[in-house]
């Protein structure tokens, strides 16, 4: 990471005004979606804040094993579809700085599984990031190729197979989640996973433990107690996606996935 950074890259300017939180709440409301509580990552920050957040938020997934899911959606694909020459195009909606798609990207090394991976993100500080942790974790350049973007306003430069996201839905409105699922099936040959956290009061409480514990980034701390309360419950998925699976896979996280084949 570069050590220094030109003034004006070092600020978007001050959260928005009157989105900042309490710092405390009497009684948190778990008993339904909170999406009106604002994160601190969604609001303008340093290119230096931003990194110390993603690189926690990376070390929480690993902690969780939060790419597990996505992992075994994968291996599913490859058992309908089998391991050819071809690449198989996965495309990662919301990729942040990539710490998900660099996991793919040694799994599939390991199994020697040819696979295109691109990843989608809006903020113009997750590729820049992403492309520090390719040349530091040895990803040779151009193997994942990253895109600045709203996803539902890009033009992929070749059609995807599979269409994934992790930790994107809880960030998203209730009419943008829905947005994501036609898009997803309209984009996606073979199938496609949201994994996101599930609404829990238990499942924040323990996070808010852990992050005090282990010293995580201030953000993070803050900004996950608050992602489970923006967070949606498995019914309301359930009542949301119609044909898609939708799975409680522990660990305050939710899955919803689709695969067309078989």
């Amino acid at each position: 990471m570069e050590n220094e950074l030109a003034a004006e890259e070092l600020t978007m300017g001050p959260p928005l005004p009157g989105t900042e939180l309490p710092e405390r709440e009497t009684v948190p409301d778990f008993s339904r979606r909170e999406f009106a509580l604002r994160e601190l990552m969604d609001e303008p920050c340093t290119y230096a804040d931003y990194c110390s957040a993603a690189l926690d938020l990376a070390k929480v997934n690993r902690l969780t094993r939060g790419y597990g899911p996505t992992l075994k959606f994968l291996g599913r694909v490859l058992e309908r579809t089998g391991v050819t020459h071809e690449p198989l195009h996965v495309v990662d909606v919301g990729c942040g700085h990539g710490d998900g798609l660099r996991t793919i990207y040694r799994w599939a090394a390991k199994r020697s599984v040819p696979l295109r991976l691109t990843g989608i993100d809006m903020n113009p500080y997750a590729a820049r990031l992403a492309r520090e942790c390719d040349r530091r974790e040895h990803v040779s350049a151009g193997r994942i190729a990253w895109v600045t973007g709203d996803v539902f306003a890009t033009e992929l430069e070749k059609p995807a197979d599979v269409v994934v996201s992790s930790l994107l839905a809880h960030h998203l409105c209730d009419e943008d989640v829905v947005r994501l699922l036609r898009w997803n099936d309209a984009q996606a040959r073979v199938g496609w996973l949201v994994s996101d956290l599930r609404r829990s009061e238990r499942a924040a409480k323990v996070f808010g433990g852990m992050a005090r514990l282990l010293g995580w980034d201030s953000m993070i701390a803050r900004d996950g107690v608050v992602s489970f309360r923006r967070a949606m419950s498995v019914e309301e998925w359930t009542a949301l996606v119609g044909e898609a699976r939708v799975l409680d896979v522990g660990m305050g996280r939710v899955v919803v996935e689709r695969l067309r084949l078989g």
